[in-house]
Order: structure tokens, then sequence, then C-alpha cells
């Protein structure tokens, strides 16, 4: 099997669920325990993609505190690669909280706010030979977002994967700042996509960013290029890839959303083991779908599936495209 290098941020998420009343006893409050489990946008993928079998290997760094030893504990248990992780014991491994209301949506907050580990990726740690044995390097807009060694030092592994025609995927979760993207940040998530063979993005309001248009859409197809594929995933309505020459779309599976919590971060594990498997797009899409589909159903994006639990659900789930 291929195997997949994954360099960007890991850490915890705190799961903090609203508290609810019932008509039935609108006077009593109930309170979910909260919950601890691993988390970062990078890490999500990569668990997701060591559940679904595929061998994963994970850059990044964390810090020598509780959360930073949970994210090693967590990556042991699922199978992950940790040759390129790095501890800094200058840094704080972040802990997320996730608010999540009754309609599964979440709210996220990052403590501590200084000396984040995710921000820092020393270059002179960064062994190439581990980039250059991976079959597919993936990353998330959520490291680039400042501009510190791990934004110069990501962009330079996703430059040297292709020049050396490795598949690159980059998850743009972009960071918006009152309507607009700093600058120097858009200039990175722009110089990362020309080395960027696959881009993800969550909604087309993320992709009404990245353009001249108002419109999503008519700037995702913007980005388009001969060796760049553009795939925008829409929650409930599914997900689209766009090519020179091809629009396709799967729906979503109906499923009961419980949270929401890294459903784009593991949508990317499914796409990405698809790919790998030369089933083609439209399969991507559907596997995407499927593992996103799966996750939201439970609390936390740690409750992707393992292959195994794939298998049934797209058993159980018949997708009916028009």
């Amino acid at each position: 099997m291929p195997k997949v290098l994954i360099v960007g941020d890991a850490n915890v998420d705190i799961l903090v669920h609203y508290p609810t009343v019932t008509r039935e006893q609108p006077t009593a409050v109930h309170f979910e325990n909260p919950s601890l489990q691993g988390g970062g946008t990078a890490a999500n993928t990569a668990t997701a993609l060591a559940r679904l079998n595929v061998p994963t290997a994970f850059i990044g760094t964390i810090g020598d505190d509780s959360y930073g030893r949970y994210v090693q504990e967590d990556f042991r248990k699922s199978g992950i690669d940790t040759t390129g992780l790095i501890v800094d014991p200058t840094r704080n491994t972040v802990g997320v909280f996730a608010f999540i209301d009754n309609q599964g949506e979440r709210y996220l907050w990052g403590w501590p706010r200084e000396k984040r580990s995710f921000k820092v990726l020393d270059p002179a740690k960064v062994n190439d030979n581990q980039v250059l044995q991976a079959d597919w390097v993936h990353s998330s807009g959520m490291t680039l977002t400042y501009d510190t060694s791990a934004r110069s030092t990501i962009i330079a592994i996703f430059k040297l994967a292709y020049e050396h025609n490795i598949p690159t995927s980059f998850d743009l979760n972009l960071r918006v700042d009152n309507g607009r993207l700093d600058p120097s940040y858009e200039q990175a998530i722009k110089e990362i996509l020309t080395y960027t063979t696959y881009v993800l993005g969550s909604g087309e309001e993320e992709y009404a960013y990245l353009g001249d248009s108002q419109d999503g859409i008519t700037n995702a197809r913007s980005l388009v290029t001969n060796d760049r594929t553009i795939v925008v995933r829409n929650g409930s309505q599914g997900s689209l890839a766009l090519t020179p020459d091809r629009q396709i779309a799967v729906p979503a599976f109906e499923v009961t959303v419980d949270d929401t919590v890294g459903a784009g971060d593991v949508y990317n594990a499914g796409f990405i083991k698809a790919m790998l498997q030369h089933q083609g797009l439209r399969e991507a899409l559907r596997l995407g779908n499927a593992v996103s589909g799966y996750t939201v159903t439970k609390p936390g994006s740690r409750a992707c599936p393992t292959q195994a639990q794939l298998e049934a659900f797209l058993e159980d789930h018949v997708l009916t495209e028009s």
C-alpha cells in the first residue's frame, strides 16, 4: 500500500456540548460530560488514513507537555509513523475547545495563545528523504496562517514533492479576519497552490476569498490547471471536483449529525485513499463523503471509521444520484 506523509498541526480537542432541554422536561437541563481526544486539522487526516489501513507518517511540532504526550500516544495507538514528529520543550501544544451546539455545529477556541507549537517547523529537522519516499504529501492551511517557520518549511516540502512528481493535496482551511485574508497569508496560500495537485476546500464560501469573483465556484474554476484539480466539499450537499474538462458532483449520504468537528479533515482521508488506489475522482468523492458522513454521526473527529466500519457504512447507505 502506498504511503502518505502528512505535514502540519497536531493538538488535542476538548469537546463541550451545549446544555439541552426537552419538551418532556422543559425545566430539566441535560449536560454531557466534556471529552478529550486528539485533534488538529492535519493530525485528523493522518489518523483517519491510518484507520483506513493506509500507511501514514506525520511531520510537525508539539510541546513537551501533557497535551503533547497525549498526541504522541494517540499517534502510537493509530499506528502513525512519528519519525518526523518534533518535540520542542519551549513550545506549547494547543488544546482546542470545541463548543458544539444542538445542531451539531462547532465553535472553536484554542489555548494557550502563546508559543504555540504548530507555528514552528525547523527545516533543519525535516528529513528530505522522508518526503521523497512518500507516495503522497498532504497539509492544511492552518499551519500557513502565521508568517513563521511552519509556513516556509511546509511550502518548501510541497515544492520538493511536486518537483519529484509526488502527488500533493492541500486543504485550504482558510483563516479569514474581518472578511478578508491577511495579504502575506494570501500570498502564502497562492504560493503553495503552485505546488499542489489537489486542492480541497469547504464550501463555495471558502473559495470566494481566492479570486476576483464573489462567486466561489467561479473562483474555484479559475484555480484549475492541467496539473491541479479543485475539490469543493459542500457538507450535506455532497462534494464537487473540477478539472479542465470535467465537473463531477457526488451527493452526500443521508445521516443524522451529532457534530461536525473535523468533518472536512477526515473527508480528505477517504479522498486520498481512493486516489492512491487509482479508483478515479468520482469514487474519491464518494469515499470522502462516506468517511465524513460516518464521522459526523458520532462526537469528535476521532470517530472516523476503520476500513471495516467504512465498508459496513457503504453497504447500509446507498447513494441515489440524479
